[in-house]
């Protein structure tokens, strides 16, 4: 077989929660993140020392993990967390059940029997009424237990095999002292200033590149010229002009000079935040000494026009602009998405094995010898989704490459070196790795309107450097640079949303009236307003009423499912973007005897060509149940319904229920078959797997919850209206 050259490239980066006015970080994520992925995936290499890998840090994470370790910044988690529990105020009481189950539950909290106790007396729905009646029946022991959990569940497998005393108090599950507390603390501390060492030291031994990305994760042809947009959305609307390319490039080379201060050399790759490229940061990224730079396969397929994957893909490119030139490499979407969103459900050895045979097949079609296969995504956010941390996985994938005989994994860098780029992108395409444009960022209402107000900011900020007249100049335009970041952005519009979004629009918002506060001017009323759209819950709409829809596989009508409750998850979306997907809405609901569901598929075409998906609907409570359906026949068909009757296996028969597929999904069971009774809360979630491999799931990282109707639901609900 073909030899095949591998790149991991892992892609770190948290927004910039620091505060300079209040010297406090407003979320806890750098923190978390640095026990936990920035550790795991540095320290399990010493295990793999023939492993090449590529890593991504962004200034501004770095900035704020050395701020942690230095003991320059605090958060208000890490400040309840630390408070001894019989001092606690009423309100903060209630702020750490709100905030201490901040983890992915089934594979954080529900495996720790303590933790999971802790959540129950809680309840899994928090809301105004139920918070404060829980924070009542809580001790100061279960406080106590409850502040050690948070912080103990979000270690990694690294730190507690470094930290023996982590895996004791996880065995020992509760009855924690204030001792256990304060040594978390020092653990935190230890490890947050382990992380720039180690990545230091592997870059040293030649066992990892380490590259750079602008200071505050902008997107780069976004500051460049906002109306580039167009280029890939001709008709998308767009704010007043934003058209600052010097920030773009100040960003570049402030990330240049930091990144050689902290690890002694200086970065040659550049990941552009979000895979954004244009041929205008070409010139810009070369002159601050960057040589090579990456992003998606759809940008580089747009930009030569051919989708032939095998010929095209797994190479590298130059790109030319205005005489400057750089190399490219463009990401695999499909195992990238494995890794990501894919894998983490699913037996480790058997992912690592599947990972395996897909890069066989890659060695097999593409022509030539020695191809690249790059491998790009986010290095933090998929670990708390495996039930190890991704330690099983990673440890099987990593044994298997050593094994393989044909794949070699590589540093970016030393494979450009030994194989420098003989095919050149003449039109660099000017989009993202999302949808090959910008609409995550620029031209919903929420998002215009953040490029507007950034846009008079970075105006005064232009007016005071001409005039010379400013309490501090420098200051002033970091908070700018931070407020161009991408990530405040995101949370904007319908696309992504998150129980912070609130949270994300105030730290903008506060970036630029401290800018104007720095530059000696009256910030504008406008920034005192929320941009976001407050009150957004996990579900578009809770069921309405009793449904009476004809389960046909077809909307019959359009008023068949218009009460029913709605999940989308194009707007459940969260810190990452998965690249393919099947469904486009959940609808769900009843009528007095029966549950129903409608999936409607992202193809237009509906179900058809969708045989190689099985689906799955998990009943978690109030028992464990499973419907499961192959999208293969279409038509009608019957479901297979298995419960829970042992802790090792499931009983299996053929539901009553009925089943249609056409263009949509429709299901409907009784309750009587499931085995819930009136007034029980359900909670669910859809998966869609590929035989063994989970491909999709939603909610991602929850459930869609409802009550079984009694004879009074309508009645309520109209007395409620």
């Amino acid at each position: 077989m073909k030899r095949i050259s591998l790149a991991f490239f892992w892609h770190m980066h948290q927004p910039y929660y620091h505060d300079p006015s209040t010297g406090r970080s407003a979320m806890p994520w750098v923190r978390m993140h640095a026990m936990r992925g920035y550790l795991d995936q540095i320290a399990i290499l010493d295990r793999h020392p023939s492993i090449r890998q590529t890593f991504n840090y962004v200034p501004s994470l770095l900035k704020q993990i050395e701020q942690y370790a230095r003991g320059e910044v605090t958060d208000v988690y890490l400040e309840h967390a630390a408070k001894p529990a019989v001092d606690l105020t009423a309100e903060e009481r209630e702020f750490i059940l709100w905030n201490f189950f901040m983890a992915t539950w089934e594979t954080m909290v529900t495996p720790y029997p303590r933790y999971r106790e802790l959540l129950r007396m809680r309840g899994t729905a928090a809301t105004e009424t139920t918070i404060p009646a829980a924070a009542r029946r809580f001790d100061a022991r279960d406080f106590r237990d409850l502040q050690v959990w948070f912080d103990l569940a979000w270690f990694g497998h690294q730190a507690c095999a470094r930290f023996p005393e982590l895996k004791e108090m996880r065995r020992r599950g509760g009855s924690f002292t204030e001792a256990d507390k304060a040594r978390i603390r020092e653990i935190q501390t230890e490890i947050l200033n382990l992380i720039i060492p180690l990545h230091r030291a592997a870059e040293a031994r030649g066992q990892i590149e380490l590259t750079s990305s602008p200071f505050y994760h902008p997107i780069l042809p976004l500051l460049c010229d906002t109306d580039i947009a167009r280029r890939a959305m001709p008709d998308v609307p767009l704010p007043a002009r934003y058209r600052w390319p010097e920030d773009a490039e100040a960003q570049l080379g402030s990330a240049a000079a930091y990144h050689e201060r902290l690890f002694k050399r200086k970065p040659a790759g550049l990941w552009p935040p979000e895979g954004s490229v244009c041929p205008e940061i070409v010139p810009l990224v070369a002159r601050q000494g960057f040589r090579w730079m990456a992003s998606d396969e759809e940008v580089l397929f747009r930009s030569i026009r051919s989708r032939d994957r095998f010929t095209v893909l797994y190479r590298p490119y130059r790109v030319e602009h205005e005489g400057a030139s750089l190399e490219m490499v463009f990401r695999d979407r499909r195992l990238s998405d494995l890794i990501g969103f894919s894998y983490a459900h699913n037996d480790p050895r058997a992912a690592a094995a599947d990972f395996l045979l897909k890069l066989s097949e890659i060695a097999r079609m593409v022509p030539g010898d020695d191809a690249l296969v790059s491998v790009i995504l986010d290095g933090e956010n998929p670990w708390q989704n495996y039930p190890d941390g991704g330690e099983g996985f990673l440890r099987h994938l990593y044994e298997g490459i050593e094994k393989s005989g044909f794949v070699e994994s590589v540093r970016i860098g030393d494979y450009l070196a030994s194989h420098p780029a003989s095919e050149k992108i003449t039109r660099l395409h000017s989009g993202s790795w999302i949808d090959s444009n910008f609409g995550v960022w620029i031209g919903e209402e929420e998002d215009n309107d953040a490029w507007d107000l950034l846009g008079k900011a970075r105006a005064a900020l232009r007016r005071r450097e001409a005039s010379g007249k400013a309490r501090d100049l420098a200051a002033a335009r970091e908070e700018i640079y931070a407020a161009e970041g991408s990530d405040w952005f995101w949370w904007y519009g319908d696309r992504f949303t998150s129980d912070n979004d609130a949270l994300f629009d105030q730290l903008f918002r506060t970036h630029l009236r401290n800018a104007y506060a720095l530059l000696g001017e009256e910030p504008p009323e406008a920034l005192d307003a929320p941009i976001v759209t407050l009150g957004r819950v996990t579900v578009a709409q809770e069921p309405r009423a009793f449904l009476t829809p004809v389960i046909d596989g077809r909307e019959t009508s359009y008023y068949e499912w218009l009460d029913a409750g709605q999940y989308r998850p194009d707007r459940a979306g969260g810190a990452m973007h998965r690249s393919e997907a099947f469904i486009k809405a959940i609808r769900y609901g009843f009528d007095e005897q029966r549950f129903l569901l409608r999936i409607d598929p992202l193809e237009k075409e509906g179900i058809a060509g969708n045989g190689e998906y099985r689906v799955h609907i998990h009943f978690v409570s109030p028992r464990e149940v499973r419907l499961s359906f192959s999208l293969s026949n279409g038509g009608r068909q019957r479901c297979e319904l298995s419960r829970r009757e042992t802790p090792q296996r499931f009983g299996r028969k053929t539901a009553r229920g009925e089943i249609a597929m056409d263009r949509v999904v429709e299901l409907a069971v009784p309750f009587k078959d499931l085995g819930f009774e009136k007034r029980e809360e359900v909670h669910f979630y859809v998966q869609v797997k590929s035989g063994t491999l989970e491909v999709e799931r939603h909610p991602r990282g929850g459930y869609i919850a409802f009550t079984v109707p009694d004879e009074e639901f309508e009645i309520a609900r109209w007395t409620a209206l």
